[in-house]
């Protein structure tokens, strides 16, 4: 009886398991690589009416024309653009003008519009937070002054597809240079959830012909016609752009923020002669004071190391007090930054550089009697700077070839 018992239920299992085989349907949504158009950057212009106030360009990439094989030396990448009243719409209309499905499983870039960050986003984060496809790891861009599609449509010298340069672009610049840094996606969403405050955005614009930067002519050009440039940082209140900040004001925001890797800065010396420091190592400190929950204090604490990268002139940088002139002068430009900044979004009554984030973690009940009216409080709110800078080292060598110049 055992050993019935025993084969019955191997063949109740087997049974069972040939059951639960054929419930699985296999990839049911699967489409084939060659029946993909994969998209690598989308670019999103406010149209002139409310039926078609998402314009939405895809930026394709041309396999053929990629790999080498079978190259008929058209364009690397083919534009797309669909209109509507909302973003699937508009999607939708594109996908009518492709023989292939559209895929957004690579994009790499999304340029939005300044005229339409002035308006909103909210709509285009809830499609892009929505569509399974969509990659929230995508860097975002607000486009200045110009429609984004220009972004989408400028040909650049070091790679074929202008989406990638724009990313490679944006690495080079936050390792060295300057104070952009990476905002993707998820990060645009997080700020827009911020109590008073909201995202701070790259900004991007395409100079010199544009009229010729979609054509291999471009390229054909010692210097070319149009360059895709990235500059300024949008401020954003909520899902709407409210200003832009520059220079010293944009760079100031990124010390704040701690997203400073390289920064070069210029110093102004007594004689009239510039000393030219690279900022290679920032720290960041800020701490929040609510006596009076209308009236907080934040005191902003910066130390920085430097090393120097030009002085073209005759100081002697053997001298330890020449070093702490320097390094004085250099806490004195980084007090500036900071204080532009600070007043700037202060100005914009929008909290960007985090200070309601920090007055919630230290003093989590009295934030939440101002988190509703913040944006008007951070407005008003003390905000103290402190300083300190240290030149650590001169490069390859100490004092300028013109200090042992003969007369």
């Amino acid at each position: 009886m055992k050993t019935r018992a025993k084969a019955a239920f191997s063949v109740l299992l087997v049974c069972l398991q040939l059951i639960f085989f054929l419930s699985l349907t296999g990839c049911w949504d699967s489409v084939e690589l060659n029946r993909r158009a994969i998209v690598s950057g989308v670019a999103v212009d406010r149209g002139p009416n409310e039926a078609q106030k998402y314009v939405v360009s895809f930026q394709i990439i041309v396999a053929d024309e990629i790999s080498g094989e079978n190259s008929r030396g058209v364009s690397p990448v083919s534009l797309y653009t669909g209109r509507g009243r909302t973003m699937f719409e508009a999607l939708a209309n594109a996908s009518r003008q492709t023989a292939r499905f559209l895929s957004l499983g690579h994009v790499r870039v999304l340029v939005i519009s300044e005229a339409f960050a002035r308006e909103g986003i909210k709509g285009i984060m809830d499609v892009l937070e929505r569509e399974s496809d969509m990659r929230l790891t995508s860097l975002f861009f607000i486009s200045k002054g110009q429609p984004a599609i220009d972004c989408m449509s400028t040909m650049t010298v070091f790679g074929k597809i202008p989406s990638n340069d724009l990313v490679e672009k944006l690495e080079t610049t936050s390792k060295q240079f300057g104070y952009s840094y990476k905002m993707e996606v998820d990060d645009v969403i997080r700020g827009i959830q911020t109590k008073g405050g909201g995202p701070l955005i790259n900004g991007v614009y395409v100079s010199g012909a544009s009229s010729k930067a979609d054509s291999k002519k471009n390229l054909e050009t010692i210097e070319p016609q149009a360059i895709i440039r990235i500059k300024g940082l949008a401020v954003f209140k909520d899902d709407q752009l409210k200003g832009w900040l520059e220079g010293e004001a944009a760079a100031g925001a990124a010390l704040i923020r701690d997203k400073i890797k390289h920064l070069p800065v210029i110093i102004k010396m007594k004689d009239g002669s510039y000393v030219s420091c690279n900022v290679y190592q920032s720290q960041v400190h800020i701490k929040a004071e609510l006596t009076d929950p209308e009236h907080p204090v934040f005191f902003v604490r910066i130390t920085q190391q430097a090393a120097i990268k030009e002085s073209s002139n005759d100081l002697e940088l053997t001298d330890p007090q020449v070093l702490k002139d320097i390094s004085v002068k250099l806490a004195e430009v980084t007090h500036q930054e900071l204080e532009m900044a600070i007043v700037s979004t202060q100005k914009l009554k929008s909290d960007v550089l985090g200070f309601g984030e920090v007055l919630e973690r230290s003093h989590p009940r009295g934030w939440k009697k101002i988190r509703d009216r913040w944006s008007r409080i951070y407005a008003t709110s003390k905000i103290e700077i402190a300083t300190e800078a240290v030149i650590r080292h001169t490069d390859m060598r100490t004092d300028s070839f013109q200090v042992n110049k003969p007369d």
